[in-house]
């Protein structure tokens, strides 16, 4: 097992790693916030520096087996143009992004999210045609019109993860329901259920909620639930752009809002702290298991890093302790959160 480098660690007690025998298997998992490749990031990229956003961040992404991110921008080819000359709430990064997230150690992203449609149907095909160009796998998107989207299926070390992405609500209106994955209950608890039985490992996108709140209203809350009980191993939250809670759900586990990651909102004190959660997963016989969950702290922006000062540690610190109801025991900068049944 590859060294793992943290200053902070949240760990989800579902068994010690020590637990792992010789004769299983073990994938190492990063789980990553919002990545937002437009605005300042898209003209760094344009201008053929396309490792910009993980400069601090792409030795640790490469340490891993499988990394996980909320692409929040589609990639698209503008003419040069990363944001909305008169809204800056519609952005995009180009279709070399593809490259930079794959280069940087990102496998799979998911593409369902408020901004799936910022650019139309044009860059959603090809933010697409990038992400597959650049062998970057993505769940929550469709370029042809389907009933039932596809889920993205990866295998490591002869464990196969299943991932699933979903949106409350999408910014631009448009003929794009059979495009984009928005969260139905039924058919989301159904797409749960089927891909269950094909994988190993279920993982959940759900990307909703209210922004820059301490903690899950009631809706989210009962969504991201809903993914849970239908038989999601995790179930991470995305669109708060802020760090929120962690939840376990019997056998599951919720992270209701891991924050930003490459996202550069200097206006809020918590949008620039983020969260990596490190899933590691274990195969042994026919059983498969979250081992272990290992949150890292961000210092999110246009290029985030893994060092937060010693007061955002603490800030850090009694925020999850108002954010879950679980325990958590902070021990030097170790933080760990008792979620045994």
């Amino acid at each position: 097992m590859k060294r793992v480098l943290s200053s902070w660690i949240v760990v989800i007690g579902l068994g010690a790693v020590a637990d792992a025998r010789q004769d299983s298997s073990t994938v190492r998992m990063m789980l990553l916030g919002d990545v937002n490749l437009g605005r300042k990031v898209g003209q760094a990229i344009l201008k053929g520096d396309t490792l910009y956003p993980f400069v601090n961040a792409r030795e640790r992404l490469e340490a891993v087996d499988l990394v996980f991110a909320n692409l929040e921008s589609q990639l698209t080819d503008q003419g040069g143009e990363t944001q909305h000359p008169r809204d800056n709430l519609i952005f995009c990064g180009p279709p070399a992004g593809a490259w930079t997230l794959g280069r940087s150690g990102l496998d799979i992203v998911s593409t369902a999210n408020n901004h799936a449609f910022d650019y139309g149907f044009k860059g959603l095909h090809e933010t697409i045609t990038a992400l597959n160009d650049a062998g970057v796998a993505l769940a929550g998107t469709s370029g042809a019109a389907v009933r039932a989207f596809p889920p993205a299926t990866i295998a490591r070390n002869g464990i196969r993860f299943g991932f699933l992405a979903y949106t409350e609500f999408v910014n631009i209106k448009g003929n794009w329901s059979d495009h984009i994955a928005v969260y139905d209950s039924a058919r989301a608890a159904d797409d749960v259920q089927h891909l269950r039985q094909n994988v190993d490992i279920v993982i959940a996108s759900y990307h909703g909620g209210a922004e820059y709140v301490t903690r899950p209203r009631s809706r989210t809350l009962r969504n991201l639930r809903a993914l849970a009980s239908a038989g999601a191993d995790i179930v991470v939250g995305h669109h708060p752009h802020v760090p929120q809670g962690v939840e376990r759900r019997g056998t599951s586990v919720i992270l209701y809002s891991l924050g930003n990651f490459v996202f550069y909102q200097p206006q809020h004190y918590w949008t620039q702290i983020g969260l990596a959660a490190e899933v590691t997963v274990v195969k042994r016989g026919d059983s498969t298991r979250v081992l272990e969950i290992l949150l890292h702290p961000v210092a999110a922006g246009l290029q985030p890093g893994w060092r937060i000062s010693a007061g955002a540690l603490d800030s850090l610190d009694r925020r999850f302790q108002s954010t879950t109801s679980h325990s958590v025991r902070r021990d030097a900068d170790i933080f760990r959160v008792d979620v045994a049944n």
